[in-house]
């Protein structure tokens, strides 16, 4: 003789695993750490030459924001920087807004993230003395400049 599921009772079954996975989504996300990184850089670019060399192209300034939050399961990342592109006579190339997000759930197992681009027409970083730049340069910034960045990149993306 087989088990007959009533209607009701099988509704209320659904609405309770419902509230469980609710309950532990939301114990899950209850314990997180914030963290805001604002930088300003300079750094080299390059490209791959014919030979299979990486060759010196330029350099890039940029000015970014990046949060990741942390916590027991998940973790989730959002940038928003500005980059200047220039070639090695220190000529203007491009400038770049590119916007980045990621998030991973260890409980769900998954991992997904987007990353957009709007092109410029004039250089958009501060900050950052014009030179030509070899390496990595991060330039230390005070607590004053530091908002002073973070207001300059969110007026390009608000």
């Amino acid at each position: 003789m087989g088990f007959k599921c009533k209607t009701g009772m099988h509704a209320a079954v659904i609405k309770l695993n419902l509230l469980c996975i609710v309950f532990v989504m939301i114990s899950a996300c209850s314990k997180s750490e914030k963290v805001e990184h604002i930088e300003v850089f300079a750094t080299e670019t390059s490209e791959q030459n014919e030979e299979g060399m990486f060759v010196r192209t330029g350099y890039k300034k940029v000015n970014s924001i990046t949060i990741v939050v942390e916590g027991k399961n998940y973790i989730k990342s959002d940038i928003k920087m500005i980059e200047d592109t220039y070639d090695l006579e220190g000529n203007f190339i491009k400038s770049e807004i590119i916007l980045s997000d990621a998030n991973r759930s260890n409980i769900m197992m998954t991992e997904d993230g987007d990353q957009t681009k709007t092109e410029l027409t004039k250089p958009s970083t501060i900050l950052i003395p014009d030179e030509n730049y070899e390496g990595l340069k991060s330039i230390k910034l005070t607590a004053e400049q530091k908002v002073q960045v973070k207001e300059h990149v969110l007026s390009f993306v608000d």
